[in-house]
């Protein structure tokens, strides 16, 4: 099913989207949280689990295709840029600890970050040495031709050579872990009960969140890139895509899917320029079903090891990407917590705790606009704020920038009646509001409040 979600994903989720580079189809998220919200109520692998498996699929394409058809993305608008930059070096940090051990043929862990690392460690006596010199090879291969020609094909022909080591030495049989025999054939038409409400109605619930932290992780995976490639992305066509993805996954028997990091990361150190590179992947994978099916058997995990970690390794080069975010505190602190999120309590909540954090840092923003006493320069032609210069003893003018609506107006208020205090001998009361691009019904009864009492 993840290799049927693959070539669909690939297929219908680049060409209905707006990224040109992102890689749709099975992530680790993606299938993680299926098998949370499925494993409760089903056995996983039973063929009740698998239907259910294609339904959430087409509900959770239902969902987000509604949200673009709607052209509902300006929710993404709420995705700080510092969570982008947190997610992004914080996958790419997660993608190299949990590819070190099958790198070096080592046991994977399935405990957190910490618990890996410290696997690992307690582990290295224990490495086996034919891996550790396929997948140190591979590096060093593609290392190598990227300083001659940034234009080689270095992941391929590493995978060439170290899968003909593994055949020619017959490796396989002496502890090197291959990828496997793939299966044959086309995706097959799931035969899915579409009209059994009783199971539609039960899983709702979890394809609105598997939708919603599947969005979220595909427009983060795509603004991360469009930050490399300088491309401007329209949030509504990616959901579109992402919902007609995992439509078509549902329907040929898939399961639900979206952009996915480590792919989208290789996509685009291998040089993709439009999505045309994404759909031949997925056909390469459908080829591969069917000529190559026993040739991959000889593919060393450990060279995808190996090709992984050096993508990840371009997502934690943020220096300059940290440098302003780490000037303000809020976001600073979104960078951080996404950060730690990511590392330590798990990409899906990572993000939505960072969604929560940019929208209570947006609404403490707007909520408290900057309102400031200005006075006029030596010249009298523009007003600034000049905090050491003697206002008028007369006369008190303030000035408001931003928006003056229901969640602005008690600070505007708090910092009026701070002002008449602070000046009890100015009768009168200026405010300019240049700067004020919308005024609400809570702004309006504010002014009427301090408007001029006419006998």
């Amino acid at each position: 099913m993840g290799l049927y979600a693959t070539i669909v994903g690939g297929i219908f989720g680049t060409l209905w989207g707006s990224s040109n580079q992102i890689q749709v189809g099975p992530t680790n998220t993606m299938s993680l949280l299926v098998l949370s919200v499925l494993s409760t109520t089903l056995l996983p692998g039973s063929p009740e689990y698998i239907v259910a498996a294609g339904m959430l699929a087409i509900l959770v394409g239902i969902f987000q295709f509604g949200l673009g058809i709607f052209r509902l993305g300006v929710l993404v608008n709420f995705i700080s840029h510092s969570l982008i930059i947190g997610f992004t070096f914080g996958t790419g940090l997660l993608i190299i600890i949990r590819q070190i051990s099958p790198l070096l043929g080592l046991p994977e862990s399935s405990g957190g970050i910490l618990q890996a690392i410290k696997e690992t460690f307690l582990d290295l006596p224990d490495i086996q040495p034919a891996t550790a010199v396929l997948g140190l090879l591979t590096l060093i291969i593609i290392v190598g031709l990227r300083r001659i020609n940034r234009r080689i094909p270095g992941a391929l022909i590493a995978m060439i050579i170290s899968s003909l080591a593994v055949f020619l030495l017959d490796l396989g049989n002496h502890g090197v872990a291959v990828i496997g025999e793939l299966p044959r054939g086309f995706p097959p038409l799931a035969h899915l009960p579409l009209f059994n409400l009783p199971l539609i109605v039960s899983l709702l619930p979890s394809a609105l969140a598997v939708g919603t932290i599947g969005l979220i992780q595909s427009i983060a995976v795509a603004r991360s890139i469009a930050n490399q490639t300088k491309q401007r992305l329209d949030s509504n066509q990616e959901f579109v895509g992402q919902g007609i993805a995992n439509l078509a996954s549902g329907f040929l028997s898939g399961y639900p899917g979206s952009a996915s990091f480590s792919s989208s990361t290789v996509n685009v150190e291998s040089g993709a320029k439009t999505p045309v590179a994404a759909v031949f992947s997925s056909m390469v994978v459908m080829a591969a079903m069917f000529s190559l099916a026993s040739l991959t058997a000889y593919l060393p995990v450990a060279s995808l090891s190996a090709i992984l970690i050096l993508a990840a390794l371009g997502l934690t080069d943020r220096r300059r990407d940290c440098a302003h975010p780490a000037r303000r505190t809020g976001d600073a602190l979104i960078l951080l917590v996404t950060l730690s999120g990511v590392l330590f309590l798990g990409i899906a909540f990572a993000v939505l705790l960072g969604v929560i954090l940019s929208f209570a840092l947006y609404l403490l923003r707007t909520s408290t606009p900057r309102v400031h006493e200005v006075k006029p320069d030596n010249n009298y032609k523009h007003f600034s704020f000049q905090p050491n210069k003697p206002g008028c003893p007369q006369l008190g003018i303030i000035e408001i920038y931003g928006d003056l609506y229901f969640g602005a107006a008690h600070h505007v208020e708090e910092y009026i009646l701070d002002h008449a205090d602070r000046h009890p001998e100015q009768r009168y009361l200026l405010i300019r509001m240049q700067n004020v691009n919308g005024c609400d019904f809570s702004g309006i009864q504010l002014l009427g409040k301090y408007r001029p009492k006419i006998p």
